[in-house]
């Protein structure tokens, strides 16, 4: 199979070579004719996707395990069951169709399921262990103690009292997605007021608690009320409260208010500082919260989509006037004709809009592969210095990151910024070689600069050779987390931590392996970003999966597969496969994720990777999820989609702009305020958030602009466009009211 590969490999590589060859004094795209020599430009993936499963010999000690608990050898099977745990390394196991966790989260589920009789046996070799971690625990308020107990002991006596106590201080800090989930897994018949799909067959919940289950329900529902008013701040800045009946969480929260009803009328308990029937309690904080002031957000963008979530809304857009400041951006090296369709909708592929501008008070940063530039958000003017370009890389020079002649794939620069440091993706954007190529040096590099130090460099991370980073990091107090790829054949995706003081690499997780439609034959340019959300990362791997990590040791909490699309033609290629830049959503404990290799819209729960819905094909054109607002997940690319997050018609497209056969979009679009601000090539549209209902067309032509990537900052306008940053000041008139 090798060498027959390694012959099969080399012949289109020369095959193609040739074709190059031939065309490049010809006006057509390079690669258009590549895909031509290359079977007619179709391709056929396989299916097979590449993961760390577990192998024979643990699975026969699995099927002793089922054996051992029928004939009713409950020592034995616990103590096979805890060796598993002890020695599991992260590796998977099918808990559904197309759905995985770690063997440690299988054997823990298998011992919830275990009769009474054989859970005391499991108890008592554990509660010691369990019971020391606990007591610890809540004496100097560690997490870390308490989610041992929960990720190494959970079916011992004190697993139920760390749920509780770890949902409590979730909730404390905000965390309101992680307290519910921590506290569904006490009860787990119930789930967003249905009955839990996952119960005990997918997911390992308590068994037996025997904590005050009103008291458990009550801060349910509580923490439901809770989540409403948070996302309302998240779209409605500034404002008092949304109209009476919106929102997914407001239903939420009658549906479990009316069910504990049901079942606890008569319990009492406290919630904050009152003290008396629940259901008076709870009644009177959901009639009551539509008063409550919205919380604020900082008006700073300092990452791709504005928040580690991916989903922040911008402060409302005042006005637009004329052009305040204008200033050039330098692509990357001048890179070939692309893929005929490989580029997102509207790009011209030799001039690709790869531009994404971060905002961090009166800085806005822009980057492309060798620099990094600060300039003053009021005037276009540099911040330091003459130039404004506070990073220069030398060993990633045009020679290092030069753009192969017919690449897969477009060039995209973002970046993150994280208490005065800023993290970025440097260097060649490569990230995918053809077989047999030999490369020179490092392809790509992480840096880090300090912001209060006018970004001087802190460290600079290269990858080993053969691989590279997908795309800038995402960061918190804990370390730094980037996507990455290993050059093969079929693409090969991982996620690592790196120090945010060193940049040393902490830990890396092979998260899967599957063909890309280049096939290892082709260049590949890829920039996956991850979405951060407490101790949780999440990953669209654009390979056919989705994955949930723990930031502390890269452990796979769950893994998710969809349906992939395995053939095309590299000539006239889907819409969907030019869906880039298009990390997880994150929403009130739900996951969006539109990937390429797929032309629908899928939703999971974020907790437990259980599919939840999807779209139909008709979403197949819109490039990337502009981010939820109120009962909306709103996708843009060539058209303007609202596709529904109600519980009865939840994943069905509600609205389409426009809905002929013209596909205008130009650039990433905007969610600010109420509005959605959605750029062409010459105009911008704006669009009420809740009823799609067109407000305003700004002429951007007369203004002196066009359309791009979009970003609002402290009232301005700014447009990344294929070769500048243009800001539209204000004009003294006003907005359309936001009804």
């Amino acid at each position: 199979m090798g060498p027959r590969r390694t012959s099969r490999t080399s012949r289109a590589l020369a095959a193609i070579l040739s074709v190059v060859l031939a065309s490049a004094c010809e006006d057509v795209p390079a690669l258009a004719q590549w895909g031509g020599s290359v079977a007619g430009g179709q391709f056929e993936l396989a299916d097979a996707v590449q993961l760390d499963q577990i192998d024979n010999t643990i699975r026969a000690q699995l099927d002793r395990v089922k054996t051992l608990l029928g004939d009713r050898q409950w020592d034995d099977a616990v103590e096979i069951l805890c060796q598993l745990m002890e020695a599991s390394e992260g590796r998977l196991i099918a808990v559904a169709d197309r759905r995985y966790v770690g063997l440690r989260d299988w054997c823990q589920l298998r011992l919830a399921s275990l009769p009474p009789e054989a859970r005391k046996i499991y108890r008592g070799r554990v509660d010691p262990f369990a019971k020391k971690w606990y007591d610890e625990g809540i004496a100097r308020r560690d997490r870390k103690l308490l989610e041992k107990v929960i990720d190494q002991a959970l079916v011992s006596s004190f697993g139920d009292d760390a749920l509780l106590a770890l949902g409590d201080m979730a909730f404390e800090s905000g965390d309101f997605a992680a307290a519910r989930w921590l506290w569904e897994r006490i009860v787990p018949c119930t789930k967003n007021g249905e009955a839990a799909a996952h119960n005990f067959s997918s997911w390992p919940c308590y068994p037996d608690t025997d904590l005050d289950l009103a008291a458990v329900r009550a801060r349910l529902v509580l923490a439901s009320i809770l989540e409403e008013k948070k996302a309302e701040g998240k779209w409605e800045k500034g404002k008092g409260g949304i109209e009476k009946g919106d929102g997914a969480n407001v239903s939420r929260a009658r549906a479990e208010l009316a069910a504990f009803a049901r079942l606890h009328s008569d319990a009492r308990g406290r919630l904050g500082d009152r003290e008396g029937r629940y259901v008076e309690l709870l009644t009177s904080l959901l009639a009551n919260s539509a008063a409550w002031p919205a919380p604020t957000d900082a008006p700073d963008w300092p990452t791709f989509a504005g928040n580690p979530h991916r989903n922040k809304i911008a402060e409302p857009l005042v006005d637009i006037g004329a052009v305040a400041w204008r200033i050039p951006l330098q692509t990357a090296g001048e890179a070939a004709e692309g893929v005929r369709g490989a580029k997102s909708i509207g790009e011209n592929p030799r001039e690709p809009l790869s531009f994404y501008p971060v905002l961090i008070g009166r800085h806005v940063l822009v980057n492309n592969d060798r620099q990094v530039s600060a300039i003053c958000r009021d005037t276009g003017e540099p911040l330091w210095g003459k130039s404004g370009v506070i990073y220069q890389g030398e060993a990633d020079g045009a020679a290092a990151s030069a753009i192969p002649l017919g690449s897969l794939g477009s060039p995209r620069f973002t970046m993150t910024t994280f208490r005065n440091r800023l993290f970025a993706r440097m260097g060649s954007t490569v990230t995918g070689q053809p077989q047999g190529t030999t490369t020179t040096g490092r392809s790509s590099s992480l840096v880090c600069l300090d912001l209060a130090a006018e970004g001087r460099l802190l460290w600079k991370t290269l990858p080993e050779e053969g691989w590279s980073f997908e795309g800038s990091p995402i960061a918190d107090e804990h370390g730094v987390y980037a996507a990455m790829r290993r050059h093969d054949i079929r693409a090969l995706a991982f996620v690592a931590c790196f120090d945010a003081d060193t940049g040393r690499l902490r830990w890396r997780r092979f998260v899967c392996g599957a063909e890309t439609p280049a096939r290892g034959v082709l260049p590949e340019l890829s920039h996956n970003l991850l979405t951060l959300s407490g101790d949780r990362l999440y990953y669209n791997t654009n390979l056919g999966v989705v994955a949930s990590l723990q930031t502390d040791d890269g452990r796979i909490v769950w893994l998710s597969q969809y349906p992939r699309v395995l053939r095309g033609d590299l000539n006239r290629l889907a819409s969907h496969w030019r869906r880039d830049l298009n990390p997880c959503v994150l929403d009130r404990g739900a996951l969006y994720v539109a990937p390429a290799d797929s032309p629908r819209i899928f939703a999971f729960d974020a907790s437990t990777g259980l599919p939840l819905w999807q779209t139909s094909d008709a979403v197949e054109d819109a490039a990337g999820l502009l981010g939820t607002a109120g009962d909306w997940l709103i996708a843009g690319g060539g058209r303007l989609y609202w596709i529904s997050l109600k519980q009865e018609d939840r994943g069905q497209v509600r609205h389409v702009w426009p809905d002929g056969p013209e596909r205008p979009g130009h650039g990433r679009g905007l969610l600010a305020g109420q509005s959605v601000l959605w750029p062409t090539r010459d105009k911008l549209y704006i669009f009420d958030q809740r009823t799609a209902r067109p407000l305003k067309i700004v002429d951007l032509a007369a203004l002196g602009a066009s359309g791009g990537n979009l970003l609002v900052a402290d009232g301005q306008l700014l447009i990344a466009t294929e070769k500048e940053l243009i800001a539209l000041g204000t004009s003294g008139g006003k907005m359309p009211p936001e009804k």
